[in-house]
C-alpha cells in the first residue's frame, strides 16, 4: 500500500512539474508576442516567432503596409488563416488601403495606368476583406469608392467632346445615403 501511495505521489509531482513547465512556456510565448506587438506599434521592426499568435502577424502586416512594403505584408496573410474573421478582414483591408494610397500617388503623378492597376489590386483586397467578414462596413464603402474612382476622373485626349467649363462630378456625391462621403 505504501508503495502505491508513493508511486501516485511521484506521478502527481511529475505531472505538476510538467504542467508548470508547459504553463511557463506558454507565458513566455505570450510575453514574446506582446513585446513584438508593442515594438511594431511603436515603429520598431520585429519578426513574429514560429507559432506566434495571429495578432502578431496582423501587427506586422500593419507595420509593413504603413511603410509601403505591400508584397511583404501580403506574404503574411496566410499566417492569419486560423484567426478571427474580423482580424483577417482588418489585415486585408490594411493592404487594400495601402494599395489605394499607391493608386492616389500614381494619380497625382498622372500615371493613370499605374493608378488603375493599384486600384484594381485594392478592389481585390477589399473583396477578400468582405469574404472574411461580410459585415465590414468600411470595406464595403471603400470597395464602392474604389469601384467608382476611375469612372469620375476626366480622361485625357477626349477630342473636345466635353465642355471644358463643366467640372467632373465629385466622387463623394455618388454614394447613395452618404452625402460627401460621410457615414
Amino acid at each position: 500500500m505504501r508503495r502505491l501511495i508513493f508511486a501516485l505521489l511521484v506521478l502527481l509531482v511529475a505531472g505538476s512539474a510538467g504542467a508548470t513547465g508547459w504553463f511557463g512556456w506558454r507565458v513566455w510565448g505570450d510575453h514574446a508576442d506582446n513585446r513584438a506587438i508593442r515594438d511594431l506599434a511603436a515603429g520598431r521592426a520585429a519578426e513574429p516567432r514560429d507559432g506566434a499568435d495571429p495578432r502578431v502577424a496582423h501587427a506586422r502586416i500593419l507595420f509593413l503596409a504603413r511603410r509601403d512594403r505591400i508584397p511583404e505584408a501580403e506574404a503574411l496573410v496566410p499566417a492569419l488563416s486560423g484567426a478571427a474573421p474580423a482580424l483577417q478582414s482588418g489585415a486585408r483591408m490594411t493592404i487594400a488601403n495601402a494599395r489605394m494610397r499607391r493608386g492616389y500617388d500614381a494619380l497625382e503623378a498622372r500615371d493613370l495606368d499605374g493608378a488603375m492597376a493599384e486600384v484594381n489590386l485594392a478592389k481585390s483586397a477589399y473583396r477578400d476583406a468582405l469574404r472574411a467578414d461580410p459585415g465590414n462596413f468600411d470595406a464595403k464603402v471603400n470597395l464602392e469608392l474604389a469601384t467608382r474612382l476611375f469612372r469620375d476622373l476626366p480622361r485625357e485626349g477626349n477630342d473636345g467632346e466635353e465642355n471644358p467649363d463643366i467640372k467632373p462630378s465629385e466622387l463623394w456625391t455618388d454614394l447613395p445615403g452618404l452625402p460627401r462621403g460621410a457615414p
